[in-house]
């Protein structure tokens, strides 16, 4: 006689719930690794010609943008871009939010110098973030969350070497807003390029927006000079690494690690590895001399990295499934039969 225990199953392994993010993470970091190539790139530019540095911005956003924009066009994704008012509102916003960073970060540097520069604009924008989230959610952020930030102002402070810098009060304080703006921008750049819109996917959106904010940035770079007649080789071949690579690659990424599900403080502290990836190329490219504050900088910056992942995801629950019921017969001793084996299969019935 045929027993009713069925025989036992082996549970299937299936994929992490977390994995995307975690590989969403990878993507972000290195888009923030490549944009640290930008300073040791444009330093090279400026050395090489005569463009200036809000030129050098232009320029690599629309050549990145229009490298792109070939590309997804080649592959027929720019034709599956949904004709709608949220995508065009989408990629103008982003359009918008890059121009304000580029334009406002650059301006920044003339007035305060790179290193109070970078350390406000690029600290700051977590920080916006977190604050954001917390005020949406009305409870504050994690602990492991706000030693992070902390934790990573100091260090970029330390990798950026801070130091006073001459000018009128007037002239820092203007400067300082300039670099609050950026750090608004990125942080906003970073919260919007979370959502997912269909048809509109990293590259996609990198195009079509990028080349529209190198043509708004070409109004202000233009009226200082681009300057193109003076550049050598050198630094023409610079010029299309850094929009090919440095830009192109490093926003398809990081854009791309925002749509696996990275978190937006988590990115915005992950983007800190810009930083220090460009004190890394400046000591094996530059020669230029490493300090112990740096590396403690270094070290800080990468433990805030790793204090402020996301949490991965709690797992789904399991539900039994529902026992399996033989087809009723008609007569009422085949629905007799039939309700006695549903009830042999379920446990609950006994």
């Amino acid at each position: 006689m045929p027993t009713s225990s069925s025989p036992s199953r082996r549970p299937s392994r299936r994929p992490s719930r977390d994995a995307p993010a975690r590989g969403g993470a990878v993507l972000v970091a290195a888009g923030a690794l490549l944009w640290g190539t930008g300073g040791v790139a444009a330093a090279t530019i400026t050395a090489h010609s005569a463009m200036s540095p809000t030129a050098v911005s232009a320029l690599r956003l629309l050549g990145g943008g229009l490298a792109v924009l070939a590309v997804t066009a080649a592959t027929g994704q720019l034709r599956r871009i949904p004709r709608t008012a949220a995508s065009a509102r989408h990629v103008a916003v982003t359009a918008v939010l890059t121009a304000v960073f580029g334009a406002a970060y650059f301006q920044s540097v003339a007035h305060v110098g790179v290193a109070v520069a970078t350390v406000v604009a690029l600290g700051a924008a977590p920080l916006v973030v977190t604050a954001r989230a917390a005020v949406r959610a009305r409870r504050l952020p994690r602990v492991p969350v706000l030693v992070a930030l902390v934790t990573s102002v100091v260090g970029l402070a330390l990798v950026s070497g801070v130091r006073p810098v001459d000018g009128t009060p007037a002239e820092l304080a203007w400067g300082l807003v300039l670099a609050l703006v950026a750090a608004v921008a990125f942080a906003a750049t970073t919260v919007v390029n979370r959502r997912v819109l269909p048809g509109l996917g990293p590259a996609p959106l990198l195009g079509t927006s990028f080349t529209l904010a190198g043509l708004v940035s070409l109004v202000p770079a233009a009226g200082s000079g681009l300057a193109l007649g003076s550049l050598d080789s050198t630094a023409w071949w610079t010029l299309a690494f850094l929009a090919l690579v440095q830009t192109a690659v490093g926003y398809l990424a990081f854009y791309a690690g925002l749509q696996r599900g990275v978190g937006s403080t988590s990115a915005a502290l992950l983007s800190l590895l810009e930083p220090v990836g460009a004190a890394v190329l400046a000591v094996l490219v530059l020669g230029e001399d490493v300090t112990p504050t740096a590396v403690l900088g270094i070290a800080l910056v990468l433990g805030a990295v790793l204090l402020a992942r996301d949490r991965p995801a709690a797992p789904a629950p399991r539900v039994a499934p529902a026992p399996r019921v033989a087809p009723v017969r008609r007569g009422p001793r085949g629905r007799r039969r039939t309700a006695l084996r549903a009830d042999a299969q379920d446990p609950a019935a006994a």
